[in-house]
């Protein structure tokens, strides 16, 4: 059953608008990968996997996930004391040594009361609005107040999905070989637009790297995108990959809408699943007896 959920916090480049237009095209799988997990949106947003292993570089992003399940109740209460305010994001951006629960709050301050959810040392400036209300309050400060129910369903959710901080292109080498896998991609983009990340692995080579294994992957493979030079070259019809629009639009500071494409892009083995509705590798007797769903195949 798919469902939707709300990210687990506000992100640049978040899929939690598209989560839904993007689970009409995700096949059965045995093992989910989502390799740039960000704010674990599709990950939140789709049915549970036997296997399922979410994934960022950013080490501030894991280290909110992990101490959301090692210590949520005090999570929640440190966030509910905490105040919608700008010298919060000030402080929150500030260079300190803190524990770890601590700077996942400052996280969480940086990522929810900045503009698009850009975070870092100085990134973005402060949201508000001056224009609307949510549950009898200004608009920002009711989503805020609103974070310590919202991540409780987080934590449900992902109690038992394996959180990884590794090298994309390290991780996805491990599940090529494994037929029954769904590896989603999702890496910061080849644009400008990409500023709004922490950790930017925006250059060529690292996209060029990352497409080389996917299109040697025996895995089923879906990747989220804009319409780019480099991702047309490797990304072709004849290569046995589809390409699916979908309409969307991002924000700008001055509240202002603007409409783009986003490009969902899927190799061979996912098309094929997707069109016959069947997880694609047959197990052995010996596989099923061991509980062996997700196996190699070379």
């Amino acid at each position: 059953m798919r469902r939707k959920s709300k990210s687990a916090f506000s992100y640049f480049g978040s899929k939690h608008k598209l989560s839904l237009p993007i689970l009409k095209y995700m096949p059965p799988h045995h093992a989910w990968v989502d390799v740039f997990c960000g704010s674990a949106a599709m990950t939140l947003a789709k049915s549970p996997a036997p296997i399922e292993v979410i994934n960022d570089i950013n080490g501030e992003i894991v280290n909110f996930f992990n101490q959301l399940r090692k210590n949520p109740e005090k999570m929640y209460t440190m966030l509910n004391i905490t105040p919608y305010s700008r010298q919060e994001l000030n402080n929150a951006r500030m260079k300190r040594n803190r524990s770890s629960i601590e700077r996942a709050r400052c996280f969480m301050i940086s990522s929810m009361m900045s503009i698009n959810g850009i975070f870092g040392d100085h990134k973005g400036g402060f949201s508000y609005s001056n224009s609307y209300s949510r549950r009898g309050m200004e608009a920002r400060v009711s989503r805020w107040n609103n974070m310590p129910l919202r991540l409780q369903h987080v934590v449900e959710r992902l109690k038992n999905v394996r959180l990884e901080n590794q090298d994309a292109r390290k991780l996805l080498k491990d599940f090529i070989t494994r037929p029954a896998t769904l590896a989603y991609l999702d890496p910061p983009y080849l644009a400008k637009r990409s500023k709004g990340y922490d950790f930017d692995q925006v250059d060529e080579a690292f996209h060029e790297e990352l497409l080389d294994l996917a299109c040697v992957a025996k895995c089923m493979i879906m990747i989220s995108g804009y319409d780019n030079f480099l991702y047309k070259r490797y990304l072709k019809p004849e290569y046995g990959w589809r390409m699916i629009k979908i309409g969307t639009y991002t924000q700008g500071s001055n509240g202002k809408r603007m409409e783009r494409t986003e490009y969902l892009w899927q190799n061979k083995y996912c098309v094929e699943a997707l069109d016959s509705k069947v997880v694609p590798i047959v197990l052995t007797k010996n596989e099923i007896k061991m509980g062996k769903i997700n196996p190699v195949r070379k």
